[in-house]
């Protein structure tokens, strides 16, 4: 998933009653050319199409074709166009080249449009409020799907707004089977053909400059878009080239004459001959004169082209080089080189395959590709700039200036830049470094599974993503990749994202297994296997949690032996599972002997130490034992207070398990001073809906219910049940559990039947659990 949408473009005009935006366009419309020329009539056929459609469900319309056509031009251009003319009052744009980005997008309307829910912790409940905004909008708005796939239509399907005949869409798309299969109005379904002759000459003209000193013969002019296929994104390229060169039309078509299709698309894919010769007439100059004029920029422009191409964040490359050269420089300090396995100049250490005899672009393509040289430029605000506009004149990349200077790269070019890597063999040193300032960066994020770093954490997903699809074949994740993957999964599984956290966990975990150096009984993969675990732990899926403890356990005894602060803390995970599983006696005896374990090894104070105490402490609580219970808690509260701060959501925790000894003790308005700060606090840190929150709710529920007052206590089990059904699933064990709790009290207030109603879904919710499993 890119920065997150609603942080992309510049801030939208606020009412200042409700501070709910008038009007805005959302959609980035800096990246359209400067030199956009023709579509007129494209133009009008969406116009009428959009305008002309009955019923009350949003009017759709698809363009598709090859990519650098300019179908996302297009899309913009109209955008802008409509706007102006308060066609719409609000425009939205997300990229749809994945399902996560569509995801983030999608749920990244709340955002814009202050919606209560935009800070719900489940994804497929923004995902519903977000889709349910769209159908009950009363203002006109368009939504721009960028890039659509295959893949995302069955996402597309379950939530695009199905009502609501103020709102349309546009999806662009490479494929007609794409826009057939989402607009399915073969009137509203456009493909966008190469520029005319007259529009495409134009277009050079201006590019290149030429309009103004009329120094141009327009024979040779139309000859060249002709000879590189009046592709725009190609045409605009020979414009800059040319501009940059001070060259005419006729000798850069000799240049282009001379250039050798093999030789630059070799690889596979699934271009045509037309688009071929359109990339390689723009690239392979561009590119080829990138490198003479700076070999440091177009070196940039490889590594760049490894992260997610939508939104490159400057800030955070520059923020990651700054780091990794420091440390660099650490450690020529101390040991005078560079050690071999230093994240800033890392080499893959296993012996690598037989290589065929290396291919270039360009002669300076041989030339080594120096890290040190790339770190001084991003470290330097000066070199990083003329980069960029080095980037910029060649049109092979658009920055985005401002406040959050960020990098744009066409799909089409990046899939070049890869492939080039690849059959330069440069692809290792590109991702390598790649990986190094992400990765980097991401070490001063902080603690990923504090709210404070949610925002920060959620810019990086996107680029981990990209990392992640493009790690070269059999190399094993990096030490501080895998690092990383562990911190986005802690904010995934910290904001109740469960299905993202294990995506992302079971991918790195494949990873590892298949990697040459690895495999299936490596610490690096039992590490994810122990995150996994506790994963499924939190989420109620017992059974798949158990297989993966005991694996990580089993592992990490063989390979570190019993009393390792690692082997305990595997132990400590299967502790607490069989807490979950109501194994009291059996989850006791486990947390006495971790704890014991990790005292003498890791000390009192160490937090691993105080998690196990309070765990411990929690079966003291259900065990009645609330004198041992208060003691532990207060023990581990000073602790947390002390290291992690008075609003840490861990200390919060704590709080209320405090609380809760208190509650049980009588001591109820005691309890319910704790509780009424930790929940202050988690509706305003975590949302009203997070699994931590709910928590707190049900243990209000709780006091209630002992203090009698049953419409209240009905009330806080009410919203503790439909929160755990939208987060956590009507099977989960949690969720259950609550529902016995609600049919209690209805039985009680003399609800009988609503008392039935939930006992019969409980048990239907069992018979499906039972199934599953």
């Amino acid at each position: 998933m890119s920065m997150p949408y609603s942080a992309r473009f510049p801030k939208v005009l606020q009412c200042s009653v409700d501070h709910r935006p008038l009007r805005f366009n959302a959609a980035p419309v800096p990246r359209i050319s400067i030199y956009f020329t023709g579509r007129n009539s494209e133009l009008d056929l969406i116009s009428k199409c959009l305008a002309s459609s009955t019923g009350d469900e949003p009017a759709r319309f698809a363009i598709y074709g090859m990519p650098g056509l300019g179908k996302s031009q297009l899309a913009l251009q109209y955008s802008k166009l409509k706007y102006a003319s308060q066609r719409y009052t609000y425009v939205f744009w997300i990229p749809a080249t994945t399902v996560e980005k569509l995801s983030q997008g999608l749920t990244s309307v709340l955002d814009l449009v202050d919606d209560k829910d935009r800070h719900h912790p489940d994804q497929d409940v923004r995902l519903m409020a977000a889709r349910r905004w769209l159908e009950k909008s009363p203002h006109s708005w368009l939504l721009i799907l960028d890039n659509a796939t295959l893949d995302s239509i069955p996402f597309l399907r379950e939530h695009l707004p199905r009502e609501n005949s103020r709102g349309a869409l546009i999806i662009t798309t490479r494929t007609h089977q794409v826009a057939e299969d989402i607009v399915d109005v073969g009137a509203h379904i456009l493909e966008l053909k190469a520029l005319s002759v007259e529009s495409s000459a134009t277009l050079l003209i201006n590019a290149a400059g030429l309009k103004e000193s009329g120094d141009f013969d327009r024979k040779h002019v139309e000859k060249l878009v002709n000879q590189i296929g009046r592709l725009p994104l190609a045409v605009e390229q020979a414009g800059a080239y040319m501009k940059q060169k001070h060259i005419p039309a006729n000798e850069l078509q000799t240049l282009c004459d001379g250039m050798a299709l093999d030789n630059v698309i070799n690889w596979e894919n699934s271009l045509g001959k037309y688009e071929k010769r359109s990339v390689l007439a723009a690239f392979g100059i561009l590119l080829q004169d990138l490198h003479k004029v700076s070999p440091d920029a177009r070196n940039l422009l490889s590594v760049l082209a490894f992260l997610d191409p939508e939104n490159i964040p400057l800030d955070i490359v520059a923020r990651g080089a700054e780091r990794s050269k420091c440390r660099l420089a650490e450690q020529l300090a101390s040991s005078g080189s560079p050690p071999e396995d230093s994240p800033a100049v890392r080499k893959k250490t296993a012996k690598p395959p037989p290589r065929k005899k290396r291919k270039v672009l360009d002669p300076g393509a041989k030339n080594a590709f120096s890290q040190e040289s790339l770190l001084r430029l991003l470290c330097s605000k000066e070199s990083l700039r003329g980069a960029m506009s080095y980037l910029e004149e060649y049109s092979l990349a658009q920055p985005v200036y401002g406040n959050s200077p960020s990098l744009h790269i066409h799909d089409l070019i990046q899939l070049v830049l890869l492939k080039e890597s690849t059959r330069s063999q440069l692809e290792q040193e590109c991702h390598t470094f790649a990986v190094t300032i992400i990765t980097s960066a991401f070490e001063t994020v902080g603690d990923s599974c504090t709210p404070q770093s949610w925002a920060e954490c959620e810019r990086f997903v996107p680029h981990l993503a990209s990392l992640q699809s493009s790690y070269p074949a059999q190399t094993p994740p990096s030490r501080e990749f895998m690092d990383m993957s562990q911190g986005i999964a802690k904010y995934f599984q910290k904001r109740g994202r469960y299905k993202d956290a294990e995506a992302l966990l079971s991918r790195v975990l494949a990873q590892c297994e298949r990697a040459d150096g690895l495999g299936a009984d490596h610490l690096d993969t039992l590490s994810m296997v122990h995150l996994l675990a506790g994963l499924y732990i939190e989420w109620g899926q017992h059974d798949r949690a158990e297989t993966l403890c005991v694996r990580a356990l089993a592992g990490r005894e063989k390979h570190l032996g019993a009393d390792h602060p690692k082997t305990l803390m595997a132990l400590h995970h299967l502790a607490l599972l069989r807490d979950r599983q109501d194994k009291y006696v059996e989850a006791e005896s486990l947390f006495v002997r971790v704890l014991e374990g990790q005292e003498k090894t890791l000390g009192e104070e160490h937090l691993d130490t105080l998690e196990t105490a309070e765990n411990l402490a929690n079966v003291h609580t259900i065990k009645g034992r609330h004198d041992l219970a208060r003691q532990l808690y207060t023990r581990v509260l000073a602790g947390r207070e002390r290291q992690l701060g008075t609003e840490h959501p861990d200390t919060l925790i704590t709080v209320g398990n405090l609380g809760n000894v208190y509650r049980r003790q009588g001591k109820c308005k005691e309890a319910e001073v704790l509780y009424k700060r930790v929940l202050a606090r988690n509706e305003k840190l975590l949302g009203a809906e997070h699994p931590e929150t709910l928590i707190m709710v049900e243990n209000f529920a709780f006091l209630r219910e002992q203090q009698m007052r049953w419409a209240e206590a009905a009330e806080l089990y009410e919203r503790t049940l439909a929160g755990r059904k939208g987060v956590l699933g009507c099977r989960h064990p949690r969720t259950m559990r609550t529902l016995g709790y609600l049919a209690d009290i209805y039985d009680i207030q003399g609800r009988d039947e609503e008392a039935q109603a939930l006992r019969a879904s409980a048990r239907v919710a069992e018979a499906d659990t039972k199934n599953v499993t």
